[in-house]
């Protein structure tokens, strides 16, 4: 894969099985007969017993690779999903209403409208320009520009922080060794090129109101995990995560 910046073009599926032919392992999983485990609990890791088929060749027919600096979900998402809706004016206009509303849960969160004004701004340029332009490709050049993409990414991380600050209640069950919500989000969700884990996602999946399907790849078992957040949903974007990197995947019509 070449000739991209920040998000690819998009590819075949099939361009997955080109990575690593000298593991064995890895190509069992992209190839047919691929298991996966469903997730019951969406934070606490507990697994069914229920075997499901996840052949991705089948199950997906196209793939985007994502720059891996640390940003890749925050920029996977955000794409993944107004691409998704481009052409769709009703799917647009719900979700311009869900994006212009976003800035009062960082400012129920104690942020000073100043301090995230001229992220918003570019947001919302994002979304207007799915409604205006009609088009993946202008959508592209707009994720691709380092100023633009990194100014979205970083507002998706600001809201991220501000709805895990706002259910500071259930959230903090999930942090380790006494760290508090705030901590959190000032080391690990607010700071650009750091990371995320579950509870990022589950956060801003729910705060847009955009539910993802995250396929798990890694070189330790002969499965491929998939998981859905929130727990129970109808993705909406569907992401691929191999070596501590998100990539955006496409969905079959058949659905797999």
């Amino acid at each position: 894969m070449t000739g991209y910046c920040l998000i690819s073009d998009r590819y075949d599926i099939s361009v997955l099985a080109d990575k690593h032919p000298e593991d064995k392992t890895y190509q069992n999983k992209v190839q047919l007969q691929l298991r996966g485990l469903t997730m019951l609990s969406h934070m606490v890791g507990a697994w069914s017993g229920c075997i499901v088929s996840v052949d991705l060749s089948k199950r997906y027919t196209g793939i985007r690779k994502v720059e891996g600096d640390g940003n890749c979900f925050y920029r996977a998402l955000g794409f993944a999903y107004l691409e998704s809706i481009t052409g769709h004016k009703q799917e647009i206009k719900k979700f311009k209403d869900i994006a212009l509303h976003s800035k009062d849960e960082l400012l129920s969160a104690g942020f000073e409208e100043t301090s995230f004004c001229s992220t918003f701004s570019n947001f919302l340029k994002a979304v207007s320009l799915v409604e205006t332009e009609n088009c993946t490709a202008s959508l592209l050049n707009l994720f691709n520009d380092r100023c633009q993409s990194d100014s979205i990414v970083q507002y998706l991380r600001l809201l991220t922080s501000a709805y895990l600050k706002n259910q500071t209640e259930f959230f903090q069950y999930f942090l380790e060794n006494g760290t508090s919500i705030n901590t959190f989000c000032a080391q690990e969700v607010e700071p650009m090129n750091k990371e995320c884990d579950h509870i990022q996602i589950t956060a801003l999946s729910e705060a847009l109101r955009i539910p993802v399907q995250v396929e798990y790849m890694d070189t330790s078992d002969n499965v491929i995990n998939h998981h859905t957040f929130p727990e129970g949903a109808t993705p909406l974007v569907y992401l691929l995560y191999k070596s501590s990197h998100y990539e955006i995947l496409y969905v079959s019509d058949k659905g797999g």
